[in-house]
């Protein structure tokens, strides 16, 4: 092969991602903004109605990030800040990081094992069998099994700041295109409206969602896990989509879990429960997106992509390695992406295909 034929996959391959870049770090500044805006939204809506109309549990006096909902808010700040300005800022001149697979797997075992503890400790705390479905009002005493929920809900609120770390694998592999609106909006709300879950009704029916979410992050971290022990494994995980289908069917089920309120007399304050409902609808939604652009329109895409590939177009890496051994961006790789900063796994069936 001659300089003169591969001068343009060297421009192809160099100028390209910067380009890219530059309009994914835009969209990111934008996807922190609006994070920043539902975080200060919830503080606002929690102080102004569930801490005006609800005493605070008395047991928690005393615990840590217990006494006010500042320093939540402060750290979901933060961590809208760290992945949005400033980790790309400080990643812009750099490669992207190589040799994380063993931190990445380490992780992911670790959030599997936390996640099922956590499903373990909500069922035994009462969703295994003595919690009523329809109406489960919060046990305040010192019974064994409500204060075994109310620490079970204290570690499943801590967990969320755990699951920050999930955003440092995008930025190290600079994977921002990951990063998206869902993304942060999640990662930064679930810690300050869980506070005021934990804070005012350790137990009973809003303890659902955490019950559930255990679950499903329990099977997603599996996933990530597996993802992450490379090429492969990748066959085995045609079951990415219907992954987010079982986010959709957690939130479903919170949702009519908490409008069943609507409609019966319980009592279980209303004001905290149409929160969650609330939360549950937001998240449905913008779940909903991601499935819809990933595996309806990423069909499409992934259709178009195919011929590409016959010419040696890039479509992905896992790690900064290409399938071939090749870096990042090399014009004979045809990669897909994964988990935890090898990308969501959206086009493990198109590769498989090609």
């Amino acid at each position: 092969m001659t300089p003169s034929q591969t001068t343009p996959c060297f421009i192809a391959a160099q100028k390209q991602p910067i380009a890219e870049d530059a309009d994914e770090v835009k969209e990111l500044r934008s996807n922190g903004k609006w994070a920043a805006g539902i975080v200060l939204a919830s503080y606002i809506y929690g102080e102004y109605t569930v801490a005006r109309q609800l005493p605070k549990d008395p047991r928690q006096n005393g615990w840590w990030l217990m006494s006010s909902p500042l320093p939540t808010m402060f750290f979901c700040f933060v961590y809208i800040f760290a992945v949005t300005y400033l980790g790309p800022n400080l990643m812009k001149n750099r490669k992207p990081f190589t040799g994380l697979r063993s931190v990445m797997m380490l992780y992911n075992a670790i959030q599997v094992v936390y996640s099922a503890w956590l499903f373990y400790e909500g069922g035994m705390g009462g969703w295994f069998g003595t919690y009523k479905f329809i109406c489960e009002t919060c046990d305040f005493s010192n019974n064994p099994q409500a204060i075994r929920m109310m620490h079970c809900g204290f570690w499943y609120y801590f967990s969320k700041f755990v699951d920050f770390i999930d955003t440092v694998f995008f930025i190290l592999h600079k994977k921002y295109e990951h990063i998206s609106l869902l993304h942060v909006s999640h990662h930064a709300l679930m810690p300050i409206s869980m506070w005021y879950g934990i804070r005012y009704q350790p137990g009973g029916h809003s303890t659902l969602m955490g019950f559930l979410n255990a679950f499903v992050h329990t099977v997603m971290y599996a996933y990530y896990l597996l993802a992450a022990m490379g090429p492969r494994v990748r066959p085995f995980l045609w079951w990415k989509k219907y992954l987010t289908t079982l986010q959709m069917v957690q939130f479903t089920v919170v949702f009519f879990h908490a409008a069943i309120l609507v409609y019966i007399d319980c009592a279980v304050p209303k004001i905290l429960v149409t929160w969650v409902g609330g939360v549950a609808v937001m998240f449905f939604v913008l779940f909903a997106d991601f499935y819809i652009k990933a595996y309806r329109k990423g069909l499409k895409k992934g259709a178009a992509k195919s011929k590409g590939l016959e010419i040696g177009t890039s479509a992905g890496t896992s790690n900064g390695i290409g399938t071939k051994g090749l870096p990042n961006g090399s014009c004979d790789e045809a990669g897909s992406k994964l988990a935890n900063g090898f990308g969501d796994g959206s086009s493990l069936k198109f590769r498989a295909q090609t």
